[in-house]
């Protein structure tokens, strides 16, 4: 699922970037970026690149701390069962008779 939205954006974009060839855009866009100096793009990218680590750990992290909750939770309930099957223990009916 993960790849074929990848896909999907990768498309989209290479045809945005297409369109604006088409209707004369890029070259505005081009001669700007001509006038940037090369570390800036650098920067930019570092940039980028750290936003995106920054969400895919957090993302990460979330994930781990919900199945670290799920099994404290399984836990917790196991030993809720455990103390009212000791304290009300099961009667056995062959006892009563």
């Amino acid at each position: 699922m993960k790849q074929a939205r990848r896909s999907l954006y990768a498309v989209a974009l290479l045809f945005l970037l297409f369109m604006m060839q088409q209707f004369g855009l890029m070259d505005s866009l081009i001669s700007k970026m001509e006038g940037i100096e090369w570390w800036v793009y650098l920067v930019i990218a570092g940039i980028l690149f750290s936003g995106f680590q920054a969400f895919t750990i957090s993302r990460q992290d979330r994930e781990a701390d919900e199945e670290w909750t799920e099994k404290q939770g399984e836990i917790y309930i196991r030993r809720m069962n455990a103390e009212k099957e000791r304290r009300h223990p099961k009667k056995d009916s062959k006892a009563i008779h």
